[in-house]
């Protein structure tokens, strides 16, 4: 059955029991207090981090987790985040800890049995120590004790871990960081999938309640899950940061992966406005209407300096003319507007019909004074992001 997400709040519950102290909120942060179910001391100096519990990636890269925070400075921490859509949320108290002594540990549950991954150093930076991951299979409870020993992850910790990974129906655990302090195992960051059909037999230890509800819809977002349900091409939008700099027109899944990955790489991926792509040949007038989102969302934006990226790999089947002509109908609706706005269009794209396509962009780019650079298949397809980042970071 397919796996599904639940809160980190619910997953801790589930490891810790009673020993766990974070407390989940919604609309405001409650006052702290002793005991209550939910474990929070209160203590008007303790420090918490509060986070984002909807199963955001990445949540301090994108601003979603605020540490040190008093009690009575939570619910201003959270309101910017009720803003963006988001609308759950967890504090735990703060941990005292160095950085290197942040650990990675995940289960996932495999033809073999479980499969563990530990490295004893790395943390949330895993990705740059991956020479660091040792992987284990635990195939009966009896390999517990040996796995530990080698890892050096606390045997009783590992024990009641995957006890309960096993009776609660996890599919995969992650704990990043892990911190053990004096014997005793810290779960500072955690993230669940269960398996969908668990309900049943869990028994009410965690409930449908508990999966993770993913942040509001902004209304462009909305507005192109729809016009998808009524085409047999690809027209995926998310809206990543409404004040960006960034506006992406990405074409082709893995095309539109690797130029979003650059703007990363470059270090501009706080300016990163949205993501998504159309592709599988939209028409015309579908592409126009997907463009004109995008153009929303871009005209919307309070970034003092704009770029517009037109981009993608070379396409098999999706006419570059034929797209183009729409995404033109979008841009010419809004041609004084962006001019006003100062932004810029940068173009990279390869596929049927291309030479004619790029032509036609080009002319209407320069008419319009809107021209960053218009490049084809001859070019990398990561020069229109290239481009553009240089000219909003100047």
């Amino acid at each position: 059955m397919p796996r599904v997400k639940i809160t980190e709040y619910k997953a801790k519950q589930l490891l810790l029991g009673d020993a766990y102290q974070g407390i989940s909120f919604r609309d405001s942060f409650p006052p702290p207090y002793q005991g209550g179910g939910q474990g929070a001391v209160g203590d008007t100096e303790m420090r918490y981090v509060v986070k984002v519990d909807q199963g955001i990636k990445k949540r301090f890269k994108q601003g979603l987790v605020k540490i040190g925070v008093l009690a009575n400075e939570i619910s201003a921490v959270v309101e910017p985040w009720k803003e963006k859509g988001f609308s759950q949320f967890i504090a735990e108290p703060l941990l005292d800890h160095a950085v290197t002594e942040e650990q990675y540990f995940s289960l996932e549950r495999v033809r073999e049995g479980i499969r563990m991954l530990h490295a004893a150093e790395g943390g949330v930076d895993i990705e740059a120590h991956p020479e660091a991951v040792q992987t284990y299979v635990i195939a009966d409870a009896s390999d517990i004790a040996g796995i530990a020993k080698k890892s050096g992850i606390p045997e009783k910790f590992l024990l009641n871990t995957v006890e309960a990974f096993e009776k609660k129906m996890f599919g995969f655990l992650e704990i990043n960081p892990l911190v053990i302090k004096d014997g005793e195992a810290h779960l500072l960051d955690a993230a669940a999938l269960v398996d969908s059909s668990g309900e049943f037999f869990v028994r009410g230890s965690w409930t449908a309640k508990d999966i993770v509800k993913t942040k509001a819809k902004h209304e462009s977002e909305g507005r192109v899950e729809e016009l998808a349900k009524t085409t047999p091409a690809s027209l995926k939008l998310s809206v990543i940061n409404p004040d960006g700099a960034l506006f992406f027109l990405l074409s082709g899944g893995g095309g539109s992966i690797v130029i979003a990955d650059e703007a990363e790489l470059e270090g501009a991926g706080k300016l990163i406005a949205n993501y998504g792509e159309y592709s599988g040949g939209p028409t015309r007038e579908e592409t126009y209407l997907y463009a004109r989102e995008v153009l929303s969302l871009l005209l919307s934006s309070k970034a003092p300096k704009k770029a517009l990226v037109i981009a993608g790999g070379v396409a098999n089947f999706t006419d570059v003319k034929k797209t183009f002509a729409g995404i033109i109908d979008a841009l010419s609706e809004q041609s004084d507007e962006l001019r006003k706005q100062g932004v810029k269009v940068f173009v990279r794209r390869g596929g049927p019909n291309e030479a004619e396509g790029l032509s036609a962009m080009k002319a209407f780019l320069e008419q319009e004074k809107l021209l960053g650079s218009v490049h084809g298949s001859d070019e990398v397809i990561t020069k229109a992001v290239e481009d553009a980042i240089a000219f909003v970071k100047v």
